[in-house]
C-alpha cells in the first residue's frame, strides 16, 4: 500500500524503478475489461492509494478523468512526474484514505484501490472507514474495485530472505513473517543501490499487513452500502463462493442505489 505515512517515503524511488507499479496498471486494464464486457464505461475515477501512478495513468490513458490519492508525498511526486512525461492531465491529492472526505464536487463512477493496499489497514473499523468514504464519493450504481492478499498468501510468509529484484545497480530483498494468532504479517524490505561512483547505499523499511478474511470484507461492504458484484483471481477468472481462495483476490462491488 502507499497510504500509511512514513513507509514508501525512502522506498518510493526503488518501488518505481523496479517496476512494482506495473501490477496496478494491469489491474486497471482487467477492471476496465470486466466493466466494458457488461456495457459499463466509467467516465470519472478515483484511484485510492495510487502510489507512483501505475493504475492512475492506465485509467487516464483509457480516456477516463482520474484523480489519484495517496498519503506519501514521495510517491505522489513520482506519479506527477510520470503523468507529466506521458502528457496526461491528472489531479493528485495527498490524503489518508481512511479519512476520505468529498474529493470533488462531482461524484465518481469508479473507485479503485490496488496493490494489496487494504491489507495495510490493520485496525478494526479501518475497512468500514475506507468503504464509507468510497461510498460518499461514488455515484449510485458506481463501482469500487480492490485487491487483497488472502490468508493463502500470508501462509507463504515463512521468514526466509527472498530476492525480489536484482540488477547491476540495485538489489532488493524481502523477509516476510506471518503470525496467525494476530493475523498480522511483517515485511522487512531491504535494498542496495549503487551510485555513479560505484558505491553501494543501503535502505530498509518495515511494512505491516493484516490478513482480512473474505467474511470481514463482505460485511464491511454490506455495512457501507455496497453489493458484491464479483470476485476474481489475478488472471481475471471468477472465484465461486465454494472455491478455495487464491493468494490474491479482486473484489468488484457496486454502490447500492440509495446507500447503506
Amino acid at each position: 500500500m502507499h497510504n500509511t505515512g512514513a513507509i514508501y517515503d525512502t522506498y518510493a524511488a526503488i518501488y518505481d524503478a523496479t517496476g512494482q507499479g506495473r501490477f496496478g496498471a494491469y489491474l486497471a486494464h482487467l477492471t476496465l475489461t470486466w466493466l466494458r464486457a457488461r456495457g459499463i464505461v466509467p467516465l470519472r475515477a478515483l484511484d485510492l492509494a495510487c502510489g507512483t501512478g501505475g493504475a492512475t495513468l492506465a485509467l487516464a490513458a483509457a480516456g477516463i478523468t482520474v484523480v489519484g490519492l495517496d498519503r506519501s508525498p514521495a510517491m505522489l511526486r513520482i506519479a506527477q512526474g510520470r503523468a507529466r512525461d506521458a502528457g496526461l492531465s491528472i489531479e493528485f491529492v495527498e490524503a489518508d484514505m481512511r479519512e476520505l472526505g468529498m474529493v470533488s464536487a462531482e461524484l465518481f463512477s469508479l473507485l479503485t484501490c490496488f496493490g494489496d493496499s487494504l491489507n495495510y489497514l490493520t485496525e478494526d473499523g479501518d475497512l468500514q472507514r475506507v468503504f464509507a468514504g468510497a461510498a460518499r464519493n461514488l455515484q449510485p450504481e458506481g463501482h469500487l474495485v480492490f485487491d487483497v492478499n488472502t490468508e493463502a498468501a500470508f501462509a507463504r510468509w515463512d521468514e526466509r530472505d527472498v530476492v525480489t529484484y536484482e540488477s547491476d545497480a540495485c538489489l532488493v530483498y524481502n523477509r516476510l513473517e506471518f503470525r496467525s494468532a494476530s493475523r498480522l504479517g511483517r515485511g522487512r524490505i531491504v535494498w542496495f543501490v549503487r551510485d555513479d561512483n560505484r558505491r553501494w547505499w543501503r535502505g530498509e523499511e518495515i511494512h505491516t499487513e493484516r490478513a482480512w478474511s473474505d467474511a470481514e470484507l463482505r460485511m464491511a461492504l454490506e455495512e457501507t452500502g455496497f453489493d458484491l458484484a464479483a470476485r476474481l483471481d489475478a488472471e481475471g477468472h471468477a472465484v465461486p463462493d465454494a472455491a478455495a481462495l487464491p493468494e490474491r483476490l479482486i473484489y468488484l462491488a457496486r454502490r447500492r442505489n440509495g446507500g447503506a
